[in-house]
Parts: structure tokens; C-alpha cells; sequence
């Protein structure tokens, strides 16, 4: 057993912060919280001293793509869909490294090419490879021609096909569906373009994966997909752009988890007011950003369970970015407790490992993060990080 001294914990819930306590692990579980009398004189001695620290959950990123590295080049960018299966594998097992020594300890992948997800999954769990633990999608799944289907997607069209490729999904070691309802954003004519998916195909694809036991991440903007999207019984929403004030009521009464993404938008934002582009004018993302915040925080107050997540590897989106993610978050209203709950506690839920991670709680996997400093004092601490753990074990230190 491995004996803790903290000097601040905050264990991924709502609840207030334990201050002067002791936290015990064994093998790759907490197995105690408590005070000093609650332990042994000698486990007392031996104790890991972390008293001028805060240690917190390993933070859970639940939207990442690890194929690609978030370069803010798009001429560079636009490459990268063209880069052959070693390249590409080496570059996601950096981006592996680099989120590890963000605090980051768990991550989902929602879609990338060759098979490079599930690969990087086995090497994580099989000890070969450093970096957080990893979910998959695998294949993200659009019509043909549709959004992200250049990035290794499967293309799938009518409910036969849809019920196939979620099996194909399903077989080739995915934990869950991604599905992308409609394409991205278009900042010039403020809209999302169509519904990509039918609701007859989003129906067969949906209640194949729930008939597989599997979650389904749905990719959709605008008014129309996302409530497409939600009549269809989806488990977390991803991005959400372009809603109005009744449809952001649809999400909350619906229950899903809606991981808004916020990261994206600003980092386009900032490409947009420092590069001539087209796509990208800043004047038009600025729009869709601010319009996005003000829903996000409507939807904070009316109860919605939302959740931070990165969308890593979008445009000027690094792995590991979740402490920007957060930190948005509260610039959306939620306060710093909240927001750090929406990386870790709620995160775990949205994912389907409540029972496993994303808080500091008895029979638990022991994923830590000890941070130089107080983040509900100052959210800038949560980049102050010293060591992180996962399951039990050392895997970085500063």
C-alpha cells in the first residue's frame, strides 16, 4: 500500500474540498481517504508527502482524435490527410505522450484512420506504449461523401448499411459509435449545411450500437441535426453549434451529455483574425463562438449535463488542451468546481466508466494529478503539474 500525505484534495465531485488529509492506494485502487488516526504509525512514516500540494482525478478528455496533432498551418494541415499509416501512427503515439503530461489519464477517440485508435489502445493497456488510457471509436461513420469521411471514416448509406458498419465498429474493438449527423460549421452562411444522416439511417444505427451495448457519440450541428440526433436516442452530443434557446431546452430535457467543444471555436477564432481566409472569417466565427458560449451557459443554469472535452487535433487544437477547455467553461458561467467536475466526475459518466474513474472514491482506479497550486483559487494552477498518476503508478513528473 502506498500512503499519501495531501494537502488539498479535490476528489472530482460538487463536494467541498478535504483539506490536511491522507489518501491510500494499493495495487491500482484508492483503498482509503481519511485522517492520520485512520492509519498506522508506520504507514504514517512512510507516507508520499504531497502537504504543499492539490491533487485532483486525472482529467478525461472524452473528444480526441490522436491521428492528428492540431497544427494551426492549413496548407500543413490539409496534408495530413494524406500521410501514410507509419507516419501517422508516429505522430499519434507523440500526441499519446503529450496528453499524458497534460494531467490527462483517460481520453476517448472518436474516429481516425488505418485502425491507428484500437492499435494505440493495445499498446496503452499492454504497457509498450506512455499515455492515458484509451476508448475508441475506431471509424467515425458518415454517408458517403460525408463529414470527416476523409479522415478513414466509413461511409455508409441506408439503414442496412448503417447496421453494418456499427457492427464493423463493434467487432474491430470499438467501446463506442461515432456518428457524424451533419458536416461542420460554414462561418460565411452561418448555418451547418444538411442533415447528412436520414432519420431512418440514424435510427438503424443507433439502435444497432444499443443493441450492442454500445454508447453513441453523435457529431452534429445546427438546429435540425441536433434534434435529430436527440429523437434518436444518442448518449453524449458532440459540438452542438448553431442551436436556438428551445433546442438548447430539447438538450436539457433530454438528458444526453453534451461535450460543446469550446477549444475549437477559439482557436479558429484566433486563426481567423490573424490569417486572410475565406473560411474562417473572424467576423463570421466570432458570431457562431459567442452565440455558442451564450447557449452553453443557458444550458449550465438550466441543469444540462455538460462535459469538457477538447476535440484535440482540430485546428490549433493540441493534445492535452483540457485546462483551456475548463477554463472556458467557466467563462461560460460555471463556476471553477463545476467546470473541474465536467473534466473528471461527469466525464466518466459520459463515457460509461463512472463505476471505474473521473473521482477520488474507494475501489476506484487511482488516476491522479498533483498540481503546484490551488485551481479553484487560481484556474491557472491546473497547468502547475508535478506528478500524474495512473492506476496507482508513476507516469510523469515535472
Amino acid at each position: 500500500m502506498t500512503l499519501f500525505k495531501i494537502g488539498l484534495l479535490i476528489d472530482g465531485t460538487k463536494d467541498k474540498p478535504r483539506e490536511a488529509c491522507y489518501l491510500a492506494v494499493e495495487n491500482d485502487k484508492f483503498t482509503g481517504i481519511g485522517c492520520a488516526q485512520d492509519f498506522a504509525s508506520e504507514q504514517l512514516t512512510a507516507a508520499v508527502d504531497y502537504s504543499q500540494y492539490t491533487v485532483m482525478p486525472g482529467l478525461i478528455d472524452p473528444h480526441v482524435h490522436l491521428f492528428l496533432e492540431g497544427i494551426s498551418d492549413m496548407k500543413q494541415r490539409a496534408q495530413r490527410w494524406k500521410e501514410d499509416k507509419d507516419t501517422t501512427l508516429l505522430r499519434a503515439v507523440t500526441n499519446l505522450t503529450r496528453t499524458i503530461r497534460q494531467g490527462v489519464t483517460t481520453v476517448r477517440d472518436l474516429g481516425g484512420p488505418f485502425g491507428i485508435n484500437v492499435f494505440l489502445k493495445k499498446a496503452v493497456n499492454q504497457g509498450n506504449a506512455l499515455g492515458p488510457r484509451v476508448l475508441t471509436a475506431r471509424q467515425a461513420i458518415s454517408i458517403t461523401g460525408g463529414h470527416f469521411h476523409y479522415a478513414g471514416g466509413r461511409e455508409a448509406d441506408g439503414a442496412e448499411e448503417m447496421t453494418k458498419a456499427v457492427r464493423e465498429q463493434a467487432r474491430g474493438s470499438a467501446d463506442c459509435i461515432k456518428l457524424m449527423m451533419t458536416g461542420s460549421v460554414n462561418f460565411v452562411r452561418q448555418d451547418a449545411g444538411i442533415v447528412e444522416l436520414s432519420l431512418v439511417e440514424a435510427k438503424a444505427a443507433i439502435n444497432e450500437a444499443r443493441r450492442l451495448k454500445k454508447p453513441v457519440a453523435v457529431h452534429a450541428n445546427g438546429v435540425d441535426g441536433v434534434r435529430q440526433a436527440l429523437d434518436t436516442g444518442i448518449t453524449t452530443l458532440e459540438h452542438g453549434a448553431l442551436i436556438d434557446e428551445a433546442t438548447q431546452e430539447y438538450i436539457t430535457a433530454s438528458g444526453v451529455y453534451w461535450i460543446p467543444t469550446l477549444v475549437p471555436f477559439e482557436r479558429m477564432l484566433d486563426y481567423g483574425r490573424n490569417h486572410q481566409t475565406k473560411t474562417l472569417p473572424a467576423e463570421g466565427v466570432e458570431r457562431v463562438y459567442v452565440r455558442h458560449q451564450a447557449m452553453v451557459a443557458r444550458a449550465y443554469q438550466a441543469g444540462t449535463k455538460i462535459v469538457a472535452g477538447t476535440d484535440a487535433g482540430a485546428l490549433g487544437v493540441k493534445h492535452g488542451d483540457m485546462w483551456r477547455e475548463i477554463q472556458l467553461l467557466t467563462e461560460c458561467g460555471m463556476p471553477t468546481i463545476a467546470a473541474l467536475h465536467a473534466a473528471t466526475g461527469v466525464a466518466a459518466e459520459a463515457i460509461g466508466m463512472a463505476n471505474e474513474i473521473g473521482t477520488i472514491e474507494i475501489g476506484k482506479r487511482a488516476d491522479l494529478v498533483v498540481l503546484d497550486g490551488n485551481p479553484l483559487m487560481d484556474l491557472t494552477n491546473i497547468r502547475k503539474i508535478v506528478k500524474v498518476y495512473k492506476a496507482g503508478k508513476e507516469v510523469f513528473h515535472a
